[in-house]
């Protein structure tokens, strides 16, 4: 089937949502309206492939981060609207080959059993036009789905990510030029803009696994439990340079901040003396001396100059 625009608005308008009015803000569930408006701001941003729709970090984080601006404590899961999608028209989905067809129940039974997820073509040609990208987000936003203060909250978070992948695109040149230690703020941006933007490029560069414990892990509503962490502290630096970060879990991540853990020059890893009693034995005296994982482009490895700082100035 083919789609105007005022069919798809009206789609949006009216989509088929589980109704609670004890418990949704409205009474209408968003968890469609937020994969919708999550998928509007990626196409804007290149960051999604209407052909081909995949759960990856981009979505994910999208998701979660437009999720923030609801009153629910955590955000939903993402793999329901992925599915139930499907009851509107212009989403489809493929399952693979022998794969039940049920709904999935978690992330991983979409991994596992949806081969592939699209838009038909009429949508995508609304979608990428940008003369209608805004009427589509005021559409979902003014639908009877959210509650005014969730509204303003929701059109700040969309301007603020839209923001942060600009941000992201600047930083992704950085590593075409000399590595600094200190930034020179040529790419301002408010504090919401640039965490997200850095810690998107370092988890993607490190396929959201731990550079010294080498786990990945994320839970059923698509939340990675992984940090970008700095090298140099951006307190101090303000560099948000992928060659100054390290994807860690939250363990590693603060001994790394407080001098327990360092990686030498080779990528190799040092344990601190000062580590008097672990339990189970050796946790993290095992990763003495082991190499990290690196980021598979070799532009986007650790600076050797940001890692010799933290082995002089915070490594015990």
């Amino acid at each position: 089937m083919s789609y105007t625009l005022i069919q798809i608005k009206k789609i949006f308008q009216h989509l088929h949502v589980d109704k609670n009015k004890n418990f949704y803000t409205c009474g209408l569930a968003p968890h469609k309206p937020i994969l919708l408006l999550s998928i509007l701001i990626l196409e804007k941003n290149d960051r999604i492939d209407l052909n081909n729709i995949k759960i990856d970090l981009n979505l994910r984080e999208t998701w979660n981060e437009l999720w923030s601006c609801l009153k629910y404590l955590h955000p939903g899961p993402i793999y329901l609207p992925f599915y139930h999608l499907k009851s509107d028209g212009f989403w489809h989905i493929e399952f693979k080959k022998d794969a039940t067809h049920a709904q999935p129940r978690s992330l991983k039974q979409i991994y596992q059993h949806v081969h592939r997820v699209w838009i038909d073509q009429s949508t995508i040609k609304i979608v990428k036009d940008a003369s209608t990208w805004k009427q589509l987000v005021n559409t979902i936003l003014n639908a009877g789905y959210f509650s005014k203060d969730e509204i303003i909250c929701l059109t700040k978070k969309i301007k603020d990510i839209d923001a942060s992948f600009i941000y992201q695109k600047q930083l992704q040149k950085l590593v075409n030029n000399t590595f600094k230690e200190k930034s020179n703020e040529t790419y301002p941006g408010l504090p919401p803009v640039r965490n997200s933007a850095f810690r998107r490029i370092v988890l993607e560069a490190y396929n959201e696994t731990c550079a010294i414990c080498q786990i990945k892990l994320e839970n059923s509503l698509g939340i990675s439990i992984m940090d970008a962490a700095h090298i140099l502290p951006f307190s101090q630096f303000h560099n948000n340079d992928i060659r100054n970060g390290l994807s860690l879990c939250k363990l590693h991540h603060w001994l790394f901040d407080h001098g327990l853990i360092t990686v030498n020059s080779d990528y190799t890893i040092r344990v601190s003396k000062k580590i008097d009693y672990e339990c189970p034995k050796n946790l993290v005296s095992t990763y003495h001396n082991k190499q990290i994982l690196l980021p598979i482009e070799e532009k986007k490895h650790p600076s050797g100059i940001a890692l010799s700082w933290h082995q002089k100035h915070v490594f015990e």
